[in-house]
């Protein structure tokens, strides 16, 4: 009884420690500001509820329909400390929502010939065949079936911008923490060292990530998104706001899932969850500092717009084109979009994930829409960008506050989505 009791008093302290001090908070007014078609306002009834409640206080939501935007809404603060209100044009810091846009970058460039998805990364990347990884293929590291979700001693990412040369050696001699292509298991920093070098020895010119994605992709087809953002663009970028250590643990203890990973990483340090996530000595405070954002690392340090997000999935959701202007074509979109990999994770412990090339497959949960799946790539701290190929919609969720959240389960975006599909019918219906 004196475990149960210890505990009790624990959770009791957690909640008054974290949560008494915001109901004394001075109450800033409920901001919400944007364009919606009328077919879609019980979306826009789901975001304003959120606000009012709290359970929303800064962030964005973009629907396009067959190329069109037809929800396009901002809520919050993007600096609750400053009064700055979350505008139209507000960034912030896609994490691994970024994998889902550095993926397209990847196709674009088979399109034009420069990768191929079934060869080795070594056919591009020689030094690459190093202790055990000769066979991988761009697809299966793509797919996070390589095995590398380390790279032995922490490192920063000031270390991977300024000694490029020998960054590059150290990841060649990573050895595979599991037979590559046997099973997969979520690369949830090394995605973008892995991915950024090898796009770079495999572009004719040998640009970067950030040049690729901006010269190919962002100006080409006017996405305000960047892997590597410009410093005169950091005043756009949202404060984040994220989880103390005390909310972490609170978190931990009333979500099971939560809990299990927590535990992992907190308890067995040589599990591969564990050896996953200690890759990168950097505190979320530091990321939104401009020098860090103009690095540019596609496994999670994407900005931009939630309208950006929806607005390059759009291209996606229509096969690749709209109006003639292609972004990929059919036999690409195909290619990178059709399953891969599927199964556990052997990272993210409770996850059954289904992979294509870059990005995940996800089923929708909602009756209507049975067995149709959505592709994307979701981010820590609730954000999301995907698109639904069948019904022709691209969705951007962003939020400068960050939640336990990362797998399409946040709650916010949740209700958002939800709403979104209950409105879908009616909709199209009016379109006919």
């Amino acid at each position: 009884m004196g475990l149960i009791r210890w505990g009790f008093t624990l959770i009791l302290f957690t909640l008054a420690f974290t949560y008494l001090p915001r109901l004394f908070a001075p109450k800033l007014l409920p901001i919400v500001e944007g364009y919606f078609h009328p077919k879609f306002r019980k979306v826009a009834e789901t975001l304003r509820e959120n606000v009012e409640s709290g359970k929303e206080r800064g962030g964005a939501f973009v629907v396009y329909h067959r190329g069109e935007v037809v929800f396009d809404m901002w809520a919050g603060y993007a600096d609750e400390e400053a009064g700055r209100r979350w505008a139209s044009d507000t960034m912030f810091i896609a994490f691994s929502t970024t994998k889902g846009v550095a993926a397209i970058t990847v196709a674009r460039m088979v399109d034009k010939g420069w990768l191929d998805y079934k060869k080795p990364v070594a056919h591009y990347w020689p030094g690459f065949a190093q202790n055990g990884k000769g066979e991988i293929t761009v697809e299966q590291l793509l797919s996070h079936e390589g095995g590398l979700v380390n790279i032995g001693n922490m490192t920063n990412l000031f270390e991977y911008r300024d000694n490029q040369e020998e960054f590059t050696h150290r990841l060649e001699r990573v050895t595979p923490l599991w037979k590559p292509g046997t099973a997969h298991g979520y690369h949830a920093l090394t995605f973008g060292f892995y991915v950024d070098t090898l796009v770079r020895m495999a572009d004719p010119k040998h640009r970067n990530m950030t040049q690729i994605f901006r010269e190919e992709i962002a100006e080409p087809f006017d996405i305000d998104f960047h892997i590597g953002l410009p410093k005169s663009l950091s005043y756009r970028v949202a404060r984040g706001q994220y989880m103390s250590n005390l909310e972490s643990f609170f978190a931990a203890i009333t979500s099971w899932k939560t809990f299990v990973l927590f535990s992992r990483i907190m308890f067995y340090p040589e599990s591969f969850t564990a050896k996953a996530v200690t890759v990168i000595d950097m505190k979320n405070n530091r990321l939104t500092d401009p020098e860090v954002m103009s690095i540019g690392q596609s496994a999670f340090l994407g900005i931009g717009t939630a309208r950006s997000i929806a607005k390059l999935y759009s291209y996606m959701s229509m096969g690749g084109s709209i109006k003639g202007r292609q972004l990929l074509k059919p036999e690409t979109w195909k290619l990178m979009t059709s399953p891969f990999s599927a199964g556990p994770d052997l990272v993210l412990p409770m996850m059954n994930g289904s992979w294509a090339r870059g990005v995940a497959i996800r089923e929708l949960p909602y009756p209507k829409y049975k067995g149709q799946n959505v592709i994307g790539h979701p981010g820590y701290g609730g954000q999301v960008g995907q698109f639904d190929p069948v019904n022709k919609l691209s969705v951007g969720y962003l939020t400068n506050y960050a939640s336990q959240y990362g797998v399409w389960d946040d709650p916010r975006f949740l209700d958002l989505e939800a709403a979104l599909y209950d409105c879908l019918d009616d909709y199209v219906r009016g379109l006919k």
